[in-house]
């Protein structure tokens, strides 16, 4: 892999550790729902003028991802960030990657050997010790929150998998664009007087917030899926075990937040789990399945 390509893959990865400190910052300024609803209808316009239409065949599958993905994975993500500090957000969604290996096997009867089970296993125990931290004390809620996210991005993979060229920018538009109305309609229902807080909002830190989900992580996709064409993408598929520990520290760093011993153990061990799994993933050279930029 040319040294290029690594520095452009630390770069992505880097971006996005840095989307749930955006996410949490941005959820402080505006309801979660309201900024949500924001980001998916401003990015659809933005790369609009973009898109290649996909085949008539390929929108229902589309429209499934784009609802598991975005409508149920975003707006459990976004609410539960309101009340959960970031880098224990960051932990729990590593349990995306538990199952999504558990739907694969489930679902696509792909074979579990002893070295993933274990993994599995690990990163369960894992996710489980993270529930001595103060904030999932406080506000049990977020866990479930956090759990039924991960949980539904994890089942959006399997309906990934059987979409079939779509260019990058018409992924993002149509994943977004469908899932803006949606969010915007639970945005009038569960949040009350949401849209009137617009104009108390810091907009220094909100719009930062939304030009950086807009434009920085999309384009970050699309950077990621040509270094995935130009390089082994087990190679590159490594560089996410990164994103995580890359989270933890921005969130210590830009939003002081401070690890308690039972965010701490549960990390090493929730990681080492999908550690285990993702390495084997590499090496049977199955599909990776993570979503970076949450």
């Amino acid at each position: 892999m040319p040294v290029r390509d690594i520095l452009l893959a630390l770069l992505v990865v880097i971006l996005w550790g840095g989307n749930v400190v955006a996410i949490k910052i941005g959820v402080t300024e505006l309801p979660a729902l309201v900024i949500l609803a924001l980001r998916f209808s401003m990015t659809a316009l933005v790369f609009l003028p973009f898109i290649r239409i996909p085949p008539r065949s390929q929108w229902r599958l589309l429209f499934e991802v784009s609802f598991y993905m975005c409508v149920v994975h975003q707006g459990l993500l976004f609410v539960g960030l309101h009340y959960l500090d970031a880098s224990t957000a960051v932990i729990l969604l590593q349990s995306q990657i538990l199952f999504a290996t558990l739907l694969g096997w489930m679902v696509l009867r792909e074979t579990i050997h002893w070295r993933t089970a274990a993994g599995l296993a690990i990163g369960f125990f894992g996710i489980l010790l993270t529930f001595g931290a103060p904030d999932l004390r406080q506000h049990p809620a977020g866990f479930i929150l956090l759990m039924l996210s991960a949980l539904a991005i994890a089942f959006s993979y399997i309906r990934m998998r059987q979409l079939k060229n779509i260019h990058p920018m018409t992924f993002i538009v149509a994943t977004n664009g469908l899932a803006a109305p949606l969010i915007f309609i639970a945005s009038l229902f569960l949040t009350k007087d949401g849209w009137a807080q617009l104009p108390e909002a810091d907009w220094l830190r909100a719009g930062g917030v939304l030009a950086y989900q807009i434009l920085l992580i999309s384009l970050s996709h699309i950077l990621w899926q040509a270094l995935l064409a130009r390089n082994p993408v087990a190679t590159v598929a490594s560089f996410v075990l990164l994103m995580p520990i890359v989270a933890i520290l921005l969130s210590a760093a830009l939003l002081h937040e401070t690890l308690s011993p039972a965010l701490i153990w549960g990390g090493i061990l929730t990681l080492a789990g999908v550690g285990i799994i993702t390495v084997r993933k590499i090496q049977k050279r199955l599909p990776m399945e993570a979503d970076p930029a949450m």
